[in-house]
């Protein structure tokens, strides 16, 4: 899913995926590779403060100099929804989508950046219609991420949201015929992917946060549990009537900074196989080296776009 492609592929097959917000400057460098393990060549992150210039921060980090470079949007600068795909030839799709744009958005189309992910037909040849995910955000804000890497010297190619960059690190642990969910949460909320065969089937925010779980403890952390619980267990058997077609091998449950008990409260209560997330058991590193838990959590997303396949702007 791209909102913006503004080079030429120079035929380099790393992405350098960087993020500036909350005070911070953050980057990572990987590839999805052609053979064997995905690689992370770089990464790293440091305090930005509100007088200190992005370049000279930049400068500092040493971020590695590319002509593949991509950035995040925040959850609040986008808009996500599956909606059904109209009935026009597949090079018409995106041009055909504009005008349902109006149903996810509450600003004039012209002014939205948008761009579809087309979700997998039943290979079993029913006659079910398809679906697609509708991305949209205004173009202004676009803009704005554009011009503030560009004045930082970090020139962007590709703006992309969470949930494809979830997507690729899910990938990393699917089975044959069986479809991987992802559980991931942050300080904000919570992201639930499901994906198989390397796309996107299923994008969900919950409404709860690692910040709410660090906040409890006993009892309390454990009702929070069991809302997640519940939440996931609607949420997967909504799917699998959606999709009958895809079947949900297991769930991984994505880094944590320090273990919270929720792994094990998923294993003992779930219903079907759940596993943590442990990317250095994926990916390579680079030498000397460590991807320690809280870094693992904190650049979760940004290891993710950088795994990106293809060696053209997709």
């Amino acid at each position: 899913m791209t909102f913006l492609s503004r080079f030429r592929s120079s035929g380099q097959s790393a992405w350098t995926v960087i993020a500036a917000e909350g005070g911070q400057l953050r980057y990572v460098q990987g590839s999805a590779g052609k053979s064997g393990k995905p690689r992370v060549l770089a990464f790293g992150q440091t305090a930005v403060s509100q007088k200190q210039d992005l370049a000279r921060a930049a400068k500092e980090l040493r971020i590695p100099r590319s002509n593949r470079r991509a950035t995040l949007l925040n959850e609040s600068d986008y808009r996500i929804h599956m909606l059904e795909a109209p009935s026009v030839p597949p090079g018409e799709l995106k041009a055909a989508m504009k005008w349902r744009l109006k149903e996810i958005i509450d600003f004039p189309v012209e002014e939205a950046g948008y761009d579809i992910l087309d979700l997998p037909a039943d290979r079993r040849g029913t006659a079910q219609g398809h679906s697609v995910y509708a991305i949209a955000a205004k173009k202004a804000i676009l803009k704005g991420y554009v011009d503030r890497l560009d004045k930082a010297g970090l020139p962007i190619s590709v703006i992309d949201i969470p949930e494809t960059a979830q997507r690729n690190i899910a990938a990393l642990y699917e089975e044959e015929n069986r479809a991987v969910a992802l559980l991931y949460l942050d300080d904000a909320d919570g992201l639930l992917t499901v994906s198989s065969g390397g796309e996107l089937y299923l994008a969900r925010r919950l409404d709860i946060s690692l910040d709410q779980v660090r906040n409890t403890q006993g009892q309390a952390r454990e009702d929070l549990f069991n809302r997640i619980l519940v939440e996931l267990q609607r949420t997967l058997d909504n799917f699998e009537r959606q999709f009958s077609f895809v079947v949900i091998g297991k769930l991984m449950l994505g880094p944590e900074p320090e273990d919270s008990g929720l792994l094990d409260y998923l294993v003992a209560n779930l219903g079907i196989k759940v596993e943590r997330v442990d990317l250095p058991q994926v990916i390579d590193l680079p030498p000397r080296r460590e991807l320690d838990l809280p870094a693992q959590w904190r650049l979760f997303h940004l290891i993710g776009c950088s795994l990106r396949n293809g060696t053209s702007v997709q």
